[in-house]
C-alpha cells in the first residue's frame, strides 16, 4: 500500500442498502500515542444506524498510516484514508475536506486522541441530532487517569470538562446587541476535539480556515443562525494533555490572538492583570493541591509548577492580545449555491494551454456541482471592435464572457496595469452579481481587478499557475538559459529588454547597495517628470519606472485576495521567499484533472526490444527538447544506439517554426521520431508505446500535467531536478532525476534503464502519488468558496480606502451611434462637425451604491487650429444636463476636460454629444475620450449656462 495513496473504502459484509447517517471524522498526525485506544474504542460501538469512518492524515512518520492500513483490513464499518502534506494542513480546512469527503448527513469529529468512554458513545452522542433544532453539539472531556494532577485542577474551571447538560440558544435581540465579549464569548463555548455537526448546515458555513478557534466561530455562526447548540456531558471522552510552561504560554498568545481579532475580546489587559490573574489563581490552586494528600516536598514542587503554569498562561493570554488586526465576522448562508466568475487570460477554443484547461474542468466542475457559472476571458478581435469589447457566449454548455484586447500596449505598464480591463471587469460584475470571483490568471488583464472585487464585497482566490506575480517574463528564466533564483529588481529590466544579460546579478545587487536601487529609480523618474534628455532615454527611464511599480503593484494584487492556490509546494515556497504573502493564506493544493480518458494501457513490446523514451506537449525552447536530442546522440554515438528510441509528441513544424527546424537538424543521425500532435482521446495508447516519459525542461515547472499522466498511466518518469518536477518525481521511487540541463547526465541516467534490466521493474507503481481527480478538486474546491462567502464584508472600500473608481474610460472612437458628420481622426478622436452627434453608452448604477457619478469630457484641440471652436451640449438619456462653453486653442495642440456631476440611471444610459447650443457659430466637437468616475474628482459648482457641474482644465 502506498504511503500517500488513499485507501479504498472497506464495505460491511451484509453491503447495507440503508444509506450512511453518520459519518465519523478524523485528521491524524503523529497519533500513535493515543490512536489504538481511539480505534478500539470505535470499533466497539453498538449504534441502530449505519455510520462510516474517514481520516485525513499530515504526513505521519511514527507509523500512524501504516497502522491505519492495517486497522481498515478488518474494521466492522467503511473505512477509507487519504493523505495530505503537512503543509496542506489547517485546522478549518482539513475539517472541511474531510466534511466534502464524506456523505453522511450527521458528522461527528472526532480527533486522534479522544477516547469514546462507553460503547454507546456514538448513538448517545448522535441522539442530540433527533431534535431538528440542534445544529451542533459537543462532548464532554474528562482527564486521562495518569493525568498530571495540575492538568485535572485545571480543567475543573473549564466548561468543556463540566458536569451538567446545556442546550445554548441566542437570546433575544435586545439582550444579545448589549452582551459584551466575555459574556459572547462564554456563550459561544464550543470544542471540536469530539462534536458533532448537521451537514445541511456546514454547507452554508463551512468551517473558517484559521489556525485556532474554527469550533468557537462555527457555535456563533450556528446560533445566530437560529440553532440550537448542546453541551452533552453524558457523552464522555477521555482528552487532557500534560503541557509544560512554554507549551502553555505559546497556546495561551494563540488563544489570545483569536480572541481579539474575531471577537474583539482581550483576555488579559496589561501585565499587571497577568500578575495579579496569576496571583489569584495560583491561590486557589495550592489549596486543591494540599487537598491531595501529597508529601510535603511534594505539595511544594506542584505549588512552584503550577505557579509556573499559570503565570506562563497570563503572560501569554496578554502578550497575544496585543495584535491590532480585527477580522470580519462570519455569517450562516441562506443558501449553499453559488454564483461563481473565473477570470482567465485565455479560454476553449481559442486557447489550449494548462491554465486555460485547468479552468475549463474546474468551471464545469462547479456547474454539475449546481453552481451558476461564468467565465471572464481575453480573447483576440473579431473584426474592427473597438478595443476591450465583451462578447457574451457559450462553449460547451458554458457561460463565456470574451473581453477583446489586441495585446498593443502604449508602455511597459499597460502590460500590468490598464483601465480597460478594468473598466469591462466592472460591467461583468454588474452583470453577473457574483459571490466570489476566482482569478486563474491575471495576465492580458490588469492587476487592479483583485481590488475591484473587493470593493464590491465579494470573496476573491487566485491559483498562481506560474511565475507572473514575480516575473514580469512569467518563467524566472532569462532569455540566454540563465535561471533567477527570485525576483532580480533593477536587473529585470536588463532581462525584459534582453541587453546585459551577463549582468542581472550585478544589476539586482545595486538594489541593496547604499540605496543604489532607489537612487537609480528616482534618477528615471525625475528624467520622465522634466522631459529632458533624448527621446531613447525617458523612454528607458519610464520602462525603469514601470518595472519597479511592477514588482509592487502585481504582488500586492495577489497579496489582497482571500485565498491564494498553488498547485505545488515549490511554487508556493517560491512566492513566500519574496516575503509579500501570508503563508496562512497561501495554500497547496495540486489541480485536479480529468481522468476519464486516461487509462493505464499494457505496454506494448517494442519489436526490435529497445527501451522506448517518451516526450509529450509543447515543443518550445525552455521545455529542453535540445537537452533531450543531445542527450540522445550522446548514446547514439556509443553501443547502446540500436537499444534505444525516443518518440516525441507534440506540435511539430520545422519549416515555419525556427526552434523546430534546429531540433530536427540536432536529431540527424539519432534514433528519433517526430510523431507531431495527437487527439487527446489516444493519450492512453501515446503512453502505451512509452516506457518511460522524459520531463526535460529547462525552468522552474509547476505541476506538470504530463507528470500526472504518467502516473495514470503507471508510467515511470525522468525529470530536471529542479521546481515541481524534482517534487513529482521522487528520485528512485518514482523514477529518476537528472541535473537540469546536463545533456551527459540525461544520457548516464537514460543508459542506466538499459543496462539495467531490473531498474523499471523496481520502480514500485503502487508507491506512487495518488492524482488529485476534478471530482475531488471540486469537492474541496466547493467547500473553501463557501466558507470565503460566508465572511461579512464591508462594500466600497479597497485596500487604500473609499477612492473614486473609473466606471468608464472610451476613446472618442468608441461611440455607440454616430448621426450626420462624424470621423474618426488620428488614433482615437472622433470630431464631430456642424449638425452631428455622437452617442456612447453608459452603465447602470449599482444596487446599494450612491449612484452620484462623475462624467469627464475630454475634447482635443490641435496645433495652429486658433479659429476652430470647439463647444456643445450634453445630454443624458435625452435630457441636457450641461453645455461646454466654446473655445479655441491659442496656438499649442492641449486638451481641456469637462467634468459634471449626474446620477446614473437604474439601466443602462446613454450619453449623447452635439455640437451646438451657443447661437448660430458654427461649432465642432472633437472628442478625445468619455470618462466615468464613480464619484466627482472635484468640487463642482452650477455654472452661469445652467449646467450642473463644469470643471475646465488644462492638460
Amino acid at each position: 500500500m502506498s504511503s500517500q495513496e488513499s485507501h479504498a473504502e472497506v464495505t460491511p459484509e451484509d453491503g447495507g442498502a440503508e444509506p450512511v447517517r453518520v459519518s465519523v471524522l478524523m485528521p491524524t498526525w503523529q497519533g500513535m500515542e493515543f490512536l489504538p485506544r481511539v480505534c478500539a474504542a470505535l470499533r466497539a460501538q453498538r449504534t441502530t444506524f449505519r455510520w462510516d469512518f474517514r481520516i485525513i492524515d499530515s504526513g505521519s512518520t511514527d507509523g500512524t498510516w501504516e497502522f491505519l492500513i492495517e486497522e481498515a483490513e478488518s474494521f466492522p464499518v467503511p473505512l477509507q484514508m487519504e493523505r495530505i502534506h503537512g503543509v496542506e494542513f489547517d485546522h478549518g480546512d482539513t475539517r472541511n475536506l474531510l466534511a466534502a469527503r464524506s456523505r453522511g448527513e450527521i458528522m461527528v469529529f472526532l480527533t486522534q486522541d479522544a477516547i469514546p468512554g462507553s460503547e454507546d458513545w456514538l448513538e448517545r452522542f448522535v441522539g442530540n441530532f433527533d431534535n431538528e433544532e440542534v445544529g451542533a453539539a459537543y462532548c464532554r472531556n474528562v482527564p486521562r487517569p495518569d493525568a498530571n494532577p495540575l492538568t485535572k485542577i485545571f480543567s475543573a474551571g473549564d466548561p468543556g470538562y463540566a458536569e451538567g447538560r446545556r442546550e445554548v440558544r441566542l437570546p433575544a435581540a435586545e439582550e444579545y446587541a448589549a452582551m459584551g465579549p466575555h459574556e459572547r464569548r462564554l456563550l459561544y463555548n464550543f470544542n471540536d476535539v469530539a462534536s458533532g455537526f448537521r451537514r445541511s448546515l456546514w454547507r452554508r458555513h463551512p468551517f473558517p480556515r484559521t489556525p485556532f478557534g474554527e469550533d468557537i466561530l462555527m457555535a456563533r455562526a450556528f446560533l445566530e443562525a437560529g440553532y440550537c447548540v448542546v453541551y452533552d456531558d453524558a457523552a464522555v471522552v477521555e482528552h487532557s494533555h500534560d503541557y509544560d510552561a512554554r507549551e502553555t504560554r505559546a497556546r495561551a498568545s494563540i488563544d489570545a490572538t483569536f480572541n481579539a481579532e474575531w471577537l474583539d475580546r482581550i483576555c488579559v489587559a496589561s501585565a499587571k492583570d497577568a500578575a495579579t490573574l496569576t496571583r489569584r489563581l495560583a491561590g486557589e490552586d495550592a489549596l486543591a493541591i494540599e487537598g491531595l494528600g501529597l508529601s510535603s516536598m511534594e505539595t511544594a514542587e506542584l505549588k512552584k509548577e503550577g505557579l509556573a503554569l499559570r503565570r506562563a498562561a497570563f503572560e501569554g493570554l496578554y502578550e497575544g492580545g496585543l495584535t491590532k488586526r480585527r477580522r470580519h465576522t462570519t455569517k450562516m448562508r441562506d443558501e449553499a449555491t453559488l454564483k461563481l466568475l473565473y477570470v482567465v487570460h485565455g479560454f476553449p477554443p481559442d486557447t489550449w494551454a494548462g491554465t486555460e484547461i485547468y479552468t475549463y474542468n474546474i468551471a464545469s466542475e462547479m456547474q454539475r456541482r449546481g453552481h451558476e457559472v461564468t467565465i471572464l476571458t481575453r480573447s483576440g478581435p473579431e473584426a474592427d471592435e473597438p478595443e476591450f469589447t465583451l462578447r457574451r457566449e457559450e462553449f460547451q454548455g458554458l457561460r463565456v464572457i470574451r473581453m477583446t484586447h489586441r495585446l498593443a500596449f502604449g508602455d511597459l505598464r499597460e502590460s500590468f496595469l490598464r483601465t480597460g480591463p478594468e473598466i469591462a471587469f466592472r460591467e461583468v460584475l454588474a452583470e453577473v452579481e457574483p459571490d466570489l470571483v476566482h482569478f486563474q490568471h491575471l495576465i492580458h488583464m490588469s492587476a487592479g481587478l483583485v481590488d475591484i472585487a473587493r470593493r464590491r464585497g465579494l470573496a476573491t482566490v487566485v491559483t498562481c499557475h506560474d511565475y507572473w506575480a514575480l516575473c514580469a517574463r512569467v518563467q524566472m528564466i532569462r532569455p540566454d538559459g540563465a535561471i533567477c533564483p527570485s525576483n532580480m529588481g533593477s536587473g529585470c529590466y536588463l532581462c525584459i529588454k534582453e541587453r546585459g544579460l551577463d549582468r542581472v546579478e550585478q544589476a539586482a545587487k545595486l538594489d541593496g547597495t547604499v540605496r543604489a536601487g532607489k537612487i537609480v529609480g528616482r534618477m528615471a523618474e525625475l528624467l520622465n517628470k522634466i522631459g529632458v534628455g533624448p527621446q531613447g532615454m525617458q523612454s528607458r527611464a519610464q520602462d525603469f519606472r514601470h518595472l519597479q511599480e511592477r514588482a509592487e503593484v502585481v504582488p500586492a494584487a495577489y497579496a489582497k485576495a482571500d485565498l491564494r492556490i498553488s498547485p505545488s509546494r515549490f511554487l508556493r515556497d517560491k512566492y513566500l521567499e519574496s516575503g509579500a504573502f501570508d503563508p496562512h493564506t497561501f495554500l497547496f493544493s495540486d489541480n485536479g484533472m480529468r481522468t476519464d480518458h486516461v487509462e493505464a494501457l499494457s505496454k506494448t513490446a517494442d519489436p526490435e526490444g529497445r527501451i522506448r523514451f517518451g516526450f509529450v506537449g509543447s515543443l518550445v525552447w525552455y521545455k529542453g527538447g535540445e537537452v533531450l536530442i543531445q542527450a540522445m546522440k550522446r548514446i547514439a554515438m556509443g553501443p547502446l544506439k540500436n537499444r534505444i528510441h525516443l518518440h516525441v509528441y507534440g506540435g511539430f513544424d520545422p519549416e515555419n517554426d525556427e526552434h523546430h527546424r534546429d531540433l530536427a537538424a540536432l536529431a540527424q543521425g539519432a534514433p528519433v521520431t517526430f510523431h507531431g500532435r495527437f487527439d487527446n482521446s489516444r493519450l492512453s495508447e501515446v503512453y502505451a508505446d512509452i516506457d518511460v516519459l522524459v520531463v526535460p525542461s529547462v525552468w522552474y515547472e509547476n505541476s506538470p500535467i504530463t507528470i500526472h499522466e504518467a502516473y495514470l498511466t503507471r508510467t515511470p518518469v525522468l525529470a530536471s531536478d529542479i521546481g515541481g518536477m524534482a517534487e513529482f518525481v521522487r528520485d528512485g521511487i518514482d523514477g529518476l532525476t537528472f541535473r537540469v540541463g546536463s545533456a551527459d547526465d540525461l544520457a548516464a541516467k537514460m543508459a542506466r534503464f538499459i543496462e539495467e534490466p531490473e531498474l523499471l521493474k523496481s520502480i514500485d507503481v503502487s508507491d506512487w502519488m495518488p492524482i488529485k481527480t476534478l471530482a475531488q478538486n471540486g469537492e474541496e474546491m466547493e467547500a473553501r468558496y463557501l466558507a470565503l462567502t460566508t465572511i461579512v464584508r464591508e462594500v466600497g472600500a479597497g485596500a487604500d480606502g473609499h477612492e473614486r473608481e473609473i466606471l468608464m474610460d472610451a476613446p472618442g472612437s468608441a461611440a455607440s451611434g454616430r448621426l450626420g458628420a462624424c470621423e474618426v481622426q488620428g488614433a482615437a478622436d472622433l470630431l464631430l462637425r456642424p449638425g452631428a452627434s455622437a452617442t456612447w453608452s453608459l452603465p447602470a448604477a449599482r444596487a446599494g451604491v450612491n449612484p452620484t457619478a462623475a462624467l469627464e469630457v475630454e475634447l482635443a484641440f490641435l496645433e495652429g487650429e486658433t479659429s476652430v471652436q470647439l463647444g456643445g451640449t450634453v445630454f443624458l438619456d435625452g435630457e441636457e444636463i450641461g453645455r461646454m462653453s466654446p473655445a479655441a486653442t491659442q496656438g499649442p495642440a492641449e486638451t481641456r476636460s469637462h467634468t459634471f456631476r449626474i446620477q446614473l440611471p437604474a439601466s443602462k444610459g446613454s450619453l449623447s454629444l452635439k455640437p451646438d447650443g451657443f447661437g448660430e457659430d458654427p461649432l465642432y466637437l472633437r472628442v478625445r475620450r468619455v470618462r466615468l468616475y464613480s464619484a466627482p474628482a472635484t468640487p463642482v459648482e452650477k455654472g452661469a449656462d445652467g449646467a450642473d457641474a463644469l470643471l475646465e482644465r488644462q492638460a
